[in-house]
């Protein structure tokens, strides 16, 4: 999948919050994954001239070049199994897997409410 473009190319795009991408797109360039010290992946991501690849996208007018650094990371068998957009990142920190199983175990929301009748 491929991310936006935004920014200079699509200055009315939904992600940029103050002129910058709430997604961090376009990503830099990196000769090998390295993990970050907040536990996320930093991908591979090859230039051009190191055996990556281009792709013209036509937006409007104009023919935009995207290379790696726009791809979104995703699962086909998960596109394909749940019929929707699911990016996939890897993590491997204590604080994520927290997160995780916060996340799974809390339960609903619950709201209480009464309703009254007004024919008095």
């Amino acid at each position: 999948m491929v991310h936006g473009p935004c920014g200079a190319f699509n200055s009315l795009s939904p992600c940029l919050k103050e002129g910058n991408c709430s997604k961090m797109y376009p990503r830099q360039f990196i000769k090998e994954t390295q993990f970050a010290t907040d536990g996320y992946p930093l991908y591979r991501r090859r230039k051009p001239e190191d055996g990556g690849q281009t792709a013209t996208l036509k937006l409007k007018s104009d023919s935009v070049v995207i290379d790696n650094r726009w791809i979104v990371p995703y699962s086909p068998l998960l596109l394909k199994m749940f019929d929707a957009h699911i990016n996939v990142e890897c993590c491997n920190s204590i604080k994520s897997i927290k997160y995780i199983l916060k996340y799974i175990h809390k339960g609903s929301d619950q709201g209480v409410f009464a309703a009254h009748s007004s024919n008095n």
